[in-house]
């Protein structure tokens, strides 16, 4: 149906037109097969196809006018309204010359109200890319105009052969006919034109520039000849006129859907981005509301002057401005490098901003060395001691370390009420958070996608119902000095 040229641009097939006007042919076919001995047959095939042919015309406006509405554009509706209208103008006459004989030339020969209907379909087409936004109901005015159309050819046929000559149609041997059919071949170049330099592609244009080419021709042929049945020449011209049609039209509504596919893929996409910044920032701003109220509280205590001069002041005068530092580069977005971190630098302030709070944390050093970011090996061990003093009620919490094979374990174990076991399945969900919690649901997200990003995992340790939570950070080991001379 639709071929891409090197650049990627959708053209349609003209041996899939080329087979569809094949399939219309194919009452020939079957009166060749079946013989013919008056000739009957050949002439019902003929108006037989012609008849056909209208109606997927017919198809191909009804298509074009689905293009239209995805589009929402004007000229792909006018085009809708011209197939219409050709279809309707011409499926009437198909079924009156198959009724009476004397009516068929009305049906493949040109007439004076074929002029009608190009003027009315150049009016349409004019109008259509000059227009905004397409009709509402293309095809309802295409058959109202067609059957106008068809209306004017009768009125038409009846006049002239009351006054002027018998066959009613147009001939060759009269001025004013040939005068009529240049006319009506001019205004088809001119909605050849029109097409040609609208936003239509190219390669639309072309088919449909040669469709109106190959009926005009045959009716031309036919009337050339004073044929008064329907000749192969004129079937085969209808049958390709309406087979490019419909084929580009099937095409362009091809394109359109692939568009509009590309257009949700990337709405899609831009939604997800926009939403990953939304998340982005405000787990950056949970860490920064979290940070904030234990600088706070340690500034506090400093100011307070209820802790002396001494170890203990000394630690948490350091802490505020370790968590200080931190916080600055948080808010700057600096992720920065992986390094060579030392586990407990990072849990010691940890315990001292607790302590100063209130919260007892039990914490034995245990001299290990991993690879990772250091502020984001603070924010997730922060984030853990800050959910056991929230949501365990400071029962018992517990820091260790241990080094496992090539890794280094840090556990964060409280002794409060455990987890509700239906959250545990979603604990690092975005926004998932128990009944009875306050929070958004934000730090064990961001807490295990910092440490992924960095190589390392955070999981929840298994624990029999009701007897606390442990949480596990996992982070690749980094050798001590003198195991690195042992090694060597």
């Amino acid at each position: 149906m639709i071929r891409r040229d090197g650049d990627g641009k959708a053209h349609a097939s003209w041996w899939w037109s080329a087979a569809v006007a094949s399939l219309l042919l194919y009452p020939y076919l079957g009166v060749a097969m079946i013989g013919d001995p008056d000739g009957e047959r050949m002439v019902l095939a003929g108006h037989a196809i012609m008849l056909l042919s209208d109606l997927l015309l017919l198809g191909a406006g009804i298509t074009m006018a689905i293009d239209a509405r995805l589009r929402y554009d004007a000229l792909r509706g006018a085009m809708a309204v011209a197939a219409a209208i050709v279809a309707l103008q011409d499926a009437p006459l198909e079924l009156l010359g198959m009724i009476d004989r004397a009516l068929s030339p009305l049906s493949f020969r040109l007439t004076n109200g074929h002029l009608i209907t190009v003027l009315i379909v150049l009016v349409v087409i004019h109008r259509g890319r000059r227009a905004v936004t397409p009709g509402r109901h293309p095809i309802l005015a295409g058959v109202l105009l067609g059957l106008t159309a068809a209306t004017i050819t009768l009125g038409l046929y009846r006049l002239v052969k009351e006054h002027l000559h018998e066959t009613g149609v147009l001939g060759t041997n009269d001025p004013v006919d040939l005068g009529i059919i240049g006319l009506t071949g001019l205004v088809m170049v001119v909605i050849g034109m029109q097409l040609a330099r609208s936003s239509l592609q190219a390669w639309a244009a072309a088919r449909i520039g040669a469709g109106m080419l190959a009926i005009f021709a045959a009716r031309v042929y036919s009337t050339a000849i004073d044929a008064m049945t329907p000749t192969p020449v004129a079937v085969v011209g209808v049958a390709v006129f309406s087979a490019l049609i419909a084929t580009t039209a099937a095409s362009l509504l091809g394109v359109a859907l692939e568009d509009m596919d590309a257009r949700v893929a990337r709405y899609a996409h831009l939604a997800a981005e926009a939403e990953a910044e939304v998340k982005q920032d405000r787990e950056v701003a949970h860490e920064v509301r979290s940070a904030a109220a234990g600088l706070a509280a340690g500034a506090r205590l400093l100011a307070s002057g209820q802790i002396p001069p001494g170890p203990r002041r000394d630690a948490l005068e350091k802490m505020v401005d370790i968590e200080a530092a931190r916080l600055r580069r948080t808010v700057a977005a600096k992720a920065g490098p992986l390094t060579t971190v030392d586990v407990d630098a990072v849990v010691a302030p940890f315990v001292v901003a607790q302590a100063a709070l209130g919260h007892h944390v039990t914490w034995t050093p245990g001299g290990h060395r991993v690879r990772a970011r250091q502020d984001a090996l603070a924010e997730a061990l922060g984030t853990l001691v800050t959910n056991a003093a929230d949501h365990a009620g400071g029962q018992g919490t517990t820091i260790t370390s241990r080094r496992v094979g090539e890794h280094v374990e840090i556990l964060v174990s409280d002794d409060g009420p455990g987890l509700d076991p239906s959250l545990r399945e979603r604990l690092f969900s975005w926004g998932s958070h128990g009944r009875s919690s306050s929070g958004q649901g934000i730090g064990l997200h961001r807490a295990r996608r910092i440490l992924l990003e960095q190589g390392g995992t955070l999981d929840l340790a298994d624990a029999p119902e009701g007897s606390g939570t442990t949480f596990v950070i996992r982070l690749p080991r980094v050798p001590l000095a003198d195991e690195d001379e042992r090694l060597g």
